[in-house]
């Protein structure tokens, strides 16, 4: 427990063990900077709101010769006085810089993680700097990281158990929410001293959790609710140039519904504190690298046939229903009413189709001047299921990606879909209930009729599903 109200938890190793991507990942915060040498002979602290600070130390250097100056303090009435007197005694000594930075926590109070990685050898320096660990008598655990094949993992967890009663394997690169949440824990059960604070912190990073799931959940049911009814309306500006202003509403149409759709997504990757996560403009080399009116997209997502109709989908029937069929089997609001088999098949048969469409005039309305031109709202039966799951996509990926990944992550529409599948995210996948609920929804959305508290009872149904898939 640190000197001060707040827990502070330092993070210690060799350089290069993986200690700044455990403090990314345990901060929630890509802006640690993370590479193969040292940066810094400085420590550099991330706060967790006003629960928690993580110290990322540097790497130790020269272990072997401060032990034999911190020796002594296994015996000492008083071992912190012993790294004390060494901190005053090198302060200003370049050989023992590092050495003396990493302490600055330790006698603050820190609790300690010390970070190995078992892909890289045991040497006898590590040797030391476990026993330099065990004499400050600090609460300490040991992190079992790897950043490539653990060949080493025997050696290092003999030597280990030696002076941490406590040793956990943790992949910075890999952990999740649960994860960083059993850290704590453990780290509660051995900081006797910070155990409330630290069950205080866990208690309140759930609730935080809970807020980005109730936050997606909102994102994603407005964004449907946006879309399902949005349409794009503008005058008439030439009788003579009808088919030219048709594409151009067309075309802006497009661009509006797949700007909403964009903000969405960024509202969604912001809600996780993720920086290196991004999509842009249209929809190209990163992150969601098909469109959302890609074919590809269009065949790969969204709910089969068979459970497109169970869902209730176009009119809540399962025959007559709305279906569009102009422009290869889909249309963005010009529809035709069809009932019996006929209106089921079609469904079926057009639900893998991106939507084709066309701006349409008002019926029985004349070609001048002033006149309307209309695009929307799209009726296509498996558009909400389609948005609905790139929305899931970018949510399961950002809410289970290790914040000390450093890479730009870029899905097309298979990896997606196989992204969904794996996690059994997609709509698709989704719990009965929950296809019932949502497509109630959707036809609500549709008709005006999606008042607040079916917003409410929305959001609730979805966040449960969104809390499921994201373990």
């Amino acid at each position: 427990m640190s000197t001060n109200d707040l827990p502070v938890i330092a993070i210690l190793g060799d350089v290069n063990h993986g200690k700044s991507s455990v403090v990314a990942t345990l901060a929630e915060d890509d802006s640690v900077r993370i590479g193969a040498f040292p940066t810094t002979t400085q420590c550099q602290r991330f706060r967790v709101r006003d629960l928690l600070e993580f110290v990322d130390t540097p790497g130790f250097q020269n272990a072997r010769e401060a032990l034999r100056e911190l020796k002594e303090a296994g015996t000492a009435s008083n071992p912190l006085s012993v790294f004390r007197d060494f901190v005053a005694r090198h302060k200003d000594d370049r050989f023992f810089v590092h050495e003396v930075r990493l302490l600055e926590p330790v006698l603050e109070g820190a609790s300690l993680l010390y970070v190995v990685d078992l892909a890289q050898p045991l040497e006898p320096r590590h040797d030391a700097e476990t026993e330099i660990l065990r004499l400050t008598g600090a609460p300490r655990i040991a992190l079992l990281n790897q950043t490539g094949e653990p060949r080493y993992r025997a050696e290092w967890e003999a030597r280990l158990r030696q002076n941490f009663s406590t040793v956990i394997d943790f992949d910075a690169h890999r952990a999740d929410f649960s994860n960083r949440l059993a850290l704590l824990e453990a780290l509660a059960t051995v900081d006797l001293a910070g155990k409330a604070k630290l069950r205080k912190a866990v208690e309140v990073l759930k609730q935080d959790r809970e807020d980005k799931l109730d936050t997606t959940a909102r994102i994603i049911v407005d964004l449907l609710s946006d879309l399902l009814t949005d349409k794009h309306v503008e005058a008439l500006r030439d009788p003579l140039r009808v088919a030219a202003q048709r594409r151009e509403v067309e075309e802006r149409f497009r661009e509006k519904l797949i700007a909403h759709e964009l903000e969405a997504h960024r509202e969604i990757i912001r809600a996780f504190a993720h920086q290196r996560v991004a999509v842009n403009e249209d929809g190209a080399r990163e992150w969601l690298s098909d469109g959302l009116f890609v074919e590809r997209t269009w065949s790969l997502l969204g709910l089969s046939g068979w459970r497109l109709l169970a869902a209730g989908a176009g009119g809540g029937a399962l025959v007559g229903a709305k279906i569009d069929l102009m422009f290869g089997g889909a249309t963005w609001g010009l529809g035709a009413a069809v009932g019996g088999a006929v209106g089921g098949g079609a469904a079926l048969a057009g639900s893998r189709t991106a939507p084709g469409f066309k701006a349409r005039l008002p019926y029985f309305s004349r070609a001048i001047v002033g006149t309307e031109l209309v695009a929307g709202p799209i009726k296509h039966d498996n558009f909400p299921w389609i948005v609905l799951d790139r929305a899931l996509g970018i949510f399961v990926s950002v809410s289970r990606r290790a914040h000390a990944r450093q890479d730009r992550e870029t899905l097309d529409a298979a990896a997606l879909a196989a992204r969904l599948q794996s996690t059994k995210a997609g709509s698709d996948q989704a719990p009965d209930d929950l296809r019932r609920t949502l497509a109630k929804a959707f036809r609500d959305m549709r008709k005006n009729r999606f008042n607040d508290d079916q917003r409410d009872a929305t959001v609730g149904a979805l966040r449960e599903w969104l809390r499921e898939v994201s373990q």
